[in-house]
């Protein structure tokens, strides 16, 4: 999978090492919540009520972040539809093979925007499973 190097993958694919990355772990999607995980505008308020094992890492000074979470099986409808299918069109190096990549792993691509920010989703609903990236 694509993500555990997420971060500092793109930031070497644009010249820059992350120097102010922030990691978080939530257990559920309460524990995130209770931290103003969503609030703070690093992951949409899109996750389904089971989630759990949230992980965020931000980079504060390119305001880039990754993460990952699961769910129940039985709740990817409602975070679906709250999802665009395909993938974002993020501006990184090598994107597309981004991209493929997380398709050849199973992980369908899904996007979200607002006025401030845009996520990529890799899903694979099989094992209720996301990886994100925003820029």
């Amino acid at each position: 999978m694509v993500l555990p190097f997420a971060l500092a993958a793109f930031a070497c694919a644009c010249g820059m090492l992350p120097s102010d990355v922030v990691e978080h772990t939530y257990p559920t999607l309460a524990d995130a919540r209770r931290d103003d995980l969503f609030v703070k505008g690093w992951l949409p308020d899109v996750l389904p009520p089971s989630t759990v094992e949230i992980r965020t890492e931000n980079n504060l000074d390119l305001n880039i972040s990754s993460g990952e979470f699961s769910f129940s099986p039985e709740e990817a409808s409602l975070l679906i539809a709250k999802l665009k299918r395909g993938p974002a069109q993020m501006g990184f190096a090598n994107w597309d093979k981004t991209v493929n990549e997380y398709a050849d792993d199973g992980y369908a691509a899904w996007s979200y925007g607002d006025q401030y920010s845009t996520w990529a989703f890799f899903c694979d609903m099989s094992i209720a499973r996301c990886e994100y990236i925003m820029k």
